[in-house]
């Protein structure tokens, strides 16, 4: 029978933080940076606190969630949220096969009365949680023999997008000098300030004014990220240059195989030349020298990301109250709502 407790993160013994880093290297479905120790540190030294529910079987770990507070006075109500809350690509329970349970039971043992989540995989049913709203989420699956296959067989799926991006590089080198694209930058702070200002000015241009990295804390993770040596964490920063010129560049997580595709920019000056599907291009072409097998772009559906994405799945989104009290703080969420708009 499953042992549910709720701990602080800093309160994690080295034993416990462990054999969560120990289940996440060894699963391979929940297999996802968001839910690693090293993530969950980052936003505990950058966001706020974060709260661990631990799910024992007999004396072994079974199962991990990490979970936050939600800011201000819904946090205080005791509306909680995944760790690292909108800047997460990916929530749910990290658990052996055959763990099984369901929202309330979960909550209830571990002494939370509300949850809002987002970015709940389809996945995740295998354990019992479920959600609602589905939402697409799309990966390109790399061909076994790496990156350059791949775009070979992309070329016979769809000529008019490869040779159209390999026309637009040769117009962008003809017109700004030779192309240098590095997996992991060789100046990753300044590049890292840099993808920030042209993130933030892309918010800002197209009205989103909610946008994640205009928040202090979320781009002071970034950076703590940008340190971490773990390899079910580890930052990948890709720039694409021109000369000294940065034309688009990429914050990510690497965890094993799977790239989580997080934050893409470029410079609107090369707009024209389509300079996202030009760094995408590259991207995949060294692949597999650094053992990245597939390419998740997480939540959302847009031509764009079609252009490259051979799988799609789902996300689901839900409020999961624990009455008494869970009822009276998901009230007030929804009525937060619905003066929003």
């Amino acid at each position: 029978m499953l042992r549910i407790q709720r701990k602080p993160l800093s309160a994690l013994t080295v034993a416990e933080g462990a054999a969560w880093a120990q289940l996440l290297r060894q699963g391979d479905g929940a297999r996802w940076a968001f839910l690693s120790p090293t993530y969950a540190e980052a936003v505990a030294a950058t966001i706020g606190p974060v709260d661990v529910l631990l799910c024992w079987l007999d004396e072994e770990l079974a199962g991990v969630m990490p979970l936050q507070r939600a800011a201000g006075w819904r946090g205080r109500l005791g509306l909680y949220e995944p760790v690292g809350g909108a800047m997460t690509d990916y929530c749910g329970l990290l658990a052996r096969p055959g763990v099984r349970l369901d929202w309330r039971q979960l909550l209830r043992a571990g002494g939370v009365s509300c949850l809002y989540f987002t970015h709940l995989d389809e996945s995740q049913e295998q354990h019992g949680l479920v959600g609602e709203s589905p939402e697409i989420g799309l990966r390109t699956r790399i061909h076994p023999q790496g990156g350059a296959a791949h775009w070979e067989a992309l070329r016979q799926r769809d000529k008019k997008l490869v040779s159209d991006t390999e026309r637009r590089a040769r117009k962008l080198v003809e017109g700004h000098g030779a192309l240098a694209f590095a997996m992991h930058t060789p100046s990753p702070v300044p590049d890292l300030e840099a993808l920030v200002g042209l993130k933030n000015a892309q918010y800002l241009r197209t009205g989103h004014g909610g946008g994640a990295l205009l928040r202090p804390g979320n781009v002071a993770l970034l950076r703590h990220l940008l340190r971490s040596q773990d390899p079910c964490c580890l930052p990948v920063l890709s720039v694409l240059r021109c000369g000294t010129t940065l034309v688009a560049a990429h914050f990510g997580l690497q965890c094993g195989p799977l790239l989580h595709y997080w934050f893409p920019v470029y410079d609107l000056r090369f707009a024209a030349f389509s300079p996202g599907r030009i760094l995408f291009w590259q991207l995949l072409l060294a692949s597999q020298a650094h053992g990245i097998a597939c390419i998740d772009r997480g939540a959302g559906d847009s031509a764009a990301k079609r252009d490259f994405a051979n799988e799609e799945h789902r996300f689901v989104r839900g409020l999961v109250m624990v009455p008494p009290w869970g009822l009276v703080v998901g009230g007030a969420q929804r009525a937060c709502w619905r003066w929003a708009g």
